[in-house]
């Protein structure tokens, strides 16, 4: 075993596979810029957590590469591409929520004691990180696709190395995009235009997922091959629509029921102090 080649197998094997993941972290950092629960430490918890996730996929997935392809995970951009869709609607149609939650009285003062405030942040922090690795995952089809053959290849200490680099390397990508985002003429605009942006940047990550995955030919292939009719495009294309017609009137609902929770109670607030 040679310890340099090694090291430099990983270091390219981990440039060329996370490139693309300077764009997911930059998305991060400027969504916590104006976010009161995304902050960059949870961010490089949900990187390495999603990472490990992706690592432990690879090691066992060149034991069974045919049963679990890479393919079929980029349908999982989907995800973000609801997400930028809940966050635009949320734009568009505001709840309210900011300011209602910038009303609450300070601690111990708004009906809650200090438990059910440890736990309630406790969960926020838990859906903050949970949310980040999620999407790590759903971005490392082509991670996937590249360690399973190279760690297939490769002798039980060379995977070791591997896996440490890449450990070392995430670290150090996290800090990239972080350092990025602290420029001050960054970070102004992003306090400016996050809100605005982040949407449309969740929405660009998920397509582009889609895309660099070849999830929908990899699957249009597959049903062609099972019949003469070719309807693949067709039937992709059907059940994409519903199903994000679905989703988006979900979202819609919920928006709107939130509105109407909030108006009754203002319509009170100022009837009262009219009166």
């Amino acid at each position: 075993m040679q310890f340099g080649k090694s090291i430099g197998t990983a270091c390219s094997s981990f440039a060329i596979t996370n490139i693309d993941d300077l764009f997911v972290l930059t998305t991060f950092f400027a969504e916590a810029a104006t976010s009161p629960t995304l902050t960059p430490v949870k961010i490089t918890v949900g990187q390495y957590v999603g990472f490990t996730v992706i690592v432990i996929i690879s090691m066992i997935g060149f034991g069974a590469s045919l049963v679990l392809p890479s393919e079929p995970i980029g349908f999982l951009g989907l995800l973000p591409i609801l997400l930028g869709v809940w966050k635009l609607i949320d734009l568009l149609l505001p709840t309210g929520e900011g300011e209602e939650n910038a009303g609450q009285l300070p601690d111990g003062q708004d009906g809650q004691d200090g438990g059910e405030k440890q736990q309630s942040h406790f969960l926020s922090s838990l859906k903050s990180i949970l949310k980040v690795s999620m999407i790590t995952v759903m971005n490392g089809g082509d991670n996937i696709g590249t360690y399973i053959p190279l760690f297939a290849q490769a002798k039980g200490p060379e995977i070791a190395i591997y896996v440490v680099t890449y450990y070392i390397l995430l670290g150090l990508w996290c800090l990239a995009a972080f350092l990025i985002m602290k420029q001050r003429h960054v970070l102004r605009l992003a306090q400016r235009y996050a809100d605005r942006v982040v949407p449309f940047l969740y929405m660009g990550l998920g397509m582009y997922i889609i895309i660099k995955s070849s999830c929908y030919p990899w699957s249009i292939k597959r049903i062609d091959v099972s019949s003469s009719s070719h309807p693949g495009k067709a039937i992709m294309a059907v059940v994409t629509t519903v199903l994000l017609l679905i989703c988006i009137a979900a979202m819609l609902w919920r928006a709107k029921v939130k509105r109407g929770r909030l108006c009754p109670n203002g319509a009170e607030i100022e009837h009262s102090s009219d009166s």
